[in-house]
C-alpha cells in the first residue's frame, strides 16, 4: 500500500510541474501525511479506546460547477498496551470511490463528500511476551465495509499546491463489530 501511495505521489508532483496553467481546477490529489485520531472498537480480547496514526492519499475530480469524485484510501492504527506487552494493535487499511459537493473562493476550496469501500482489519492482540520474542499473541486479519463523511477545507498555496485539512469518521464493519475512528487529516494536493 505505501508502494502505491509512494508512486501515486511521484506521478502527481510530476503531473503538476509539467502541466500548463488553467484557471480552472480538473482535479487535485496528493498525500495526507499527518494524521491524528480516536479509535473506538472491541476486541475479541478487550475493549479498546485509544489514539492512532495513519497515512492516506486522495485524488478528487471537479465536473460541473460543484461535483467532486475519486478515489480515497489510507490506512489507520492503534497501538494499545496489554498486561503482557506494548506491541499489541488493531489497524484498519481502506480505499474506494467518494462523491460529493466542492466549491471554489478565492484561495479556498470547501468539499463535502461521502465515502465507500473495503477494507482490511488486522488485530495483533499479545498476551505475552520475552524481550523481541511473542510467547503468546492471536492474530486476525478480516474483510471489512468501511465508510464515512469527509469534510475538508483546502488552501491554496500557489496555483499548483494547496494545504489540506480534512475531518473524517471512519467506521468499519467487521464480524458483527465496528470500529469508529474520529480523525483529522493534514496534507498536501497537487492541482491541475
Amino acid at each position: 500500500m505505501r508502494k502505491c501511495i509512494l508512486l501515486f505521489l511521484i506521478i502527481m508532483v510530476s503531473v503538476a510541474v509539467f502541466s500548463q496553467d488553467n484557471k480552472k481546477n480538473i482535479y487535485s490529489g496528493g498525500m495526507l501525511f499527518y494524521q491524528p485520531g480516536f479509535t473506538i472498537s472491541k476486541t475479541n480480547y478487550q475493549t479498546l479506546k485509544d489514539n492512532s496514526n495513519s497515512i492516506g492519499g486522495i485524488l478528487r475530480f471537479y465536473m460541473a460547477d460543484y461535483l467532486t469524485a475519486g478515489i480515497y484510501g489510507g490506512s489507520q492504527r492503534t497501538n494499545y498496551p496489554t498486561s503482557g506487552s506494548e506491541n499489541s494493535y488493531l489497524s484498519v487499511g481502506y480505499g474506494g470511490p467518494f462523491i460529493g459537493l466542492s466549491h471554489k473562493s478565492g484561495k479556498f476550496r470547501y468539499t463535502l463528500s461521502g465515502f465507500g469501500g473495503m477494507g482490511t482489519v488486522k488485530n495483533l492482540h499479545i498476551v505475552s511476551q520475552s524481550a523481541n520474542t511473542l510467547t503468546q499473541a492471536f492474530f486476525s486479519s478480516t474483510s471489512a465495509f468501511v465508510y464515512s463523511p469527509l469534510i475538508s477545507l483546502d488552501y491554496a498555496l500557489t496555483p499548483k499546491i494547496s494545504f489540506t485539512i480534512q475531518g473524517i469518521y471512519l467506521v468499519a464493519k467487521y464480524e458483527k463489530k465496528r470500529l469508529y475512528n474520529p480523525t483529522l487529516q493534514f496534507g498536501i494536493l497537487f492541482n491541475r
